[in-house]
């Protein structure tokens, strides 16, 4: 992490392509969708964080610089003292999660939405197709 809310982090190509059809599906950059997405980090616990999967590694695992503002750091920065994960980790974790396995999924608590790690699956939906089940970019 550097200064003016960036986290740097290695990203799997396949992923950084999900992340960018994703993003571009609902007209918002990649900086805005990861940071709506590490946004909800609160809602999972360490032990939560811990249980993704990360995702296959892959020849090509550019560095891209995501710009999401301090807020999104700071939940970041406290998801990762509690988890003993690194940042990169965790980024890759949550978007793999999200967008490929669906193995966690928006659920809305209390006119609130949160993230949860999926209670069930079902192999008819794929994470990154799924865009109509709660908030994708949030």
């Amino acid at each position: 992490m550097s200064g003016d809310g960036v986290v740097t982090v290695r990203l799997p190509l396949s992923l950084l392509g999900a992340v960018r059809a994703t993003a571009q599906e609902h007209g918002i950059s990649i900086h805005e969708a990861a940071g709506r997405w590490i946004s909800y980090l609160p809602s999972l616990s360490p032990g939560d964080l811990k249980a993704l999967r990360e995702p296959p590694r892959e020849f090509d695992m550019p560095k891209v610089s995501l710009y999401v503002g301090w807020r999104v750091v700071d939940a970041l920065t406290v998801a990762t003292r509690n988890s003993d994960l690194t940042n990169s980790t965790i980024i890759r974790r949550l978007l793999y999660a999200v967008l490929v396995t669906n193995d966690i999924e928006f659920v809305q608590q209390n006119d609130r939405w949160k993230l949860q790690i999926a209670k069930s699956k079902n192999s008819e939906k794929s994470g990154f197709y799924n865009a109509g089940k709660g908030p994708r970019c949030a």
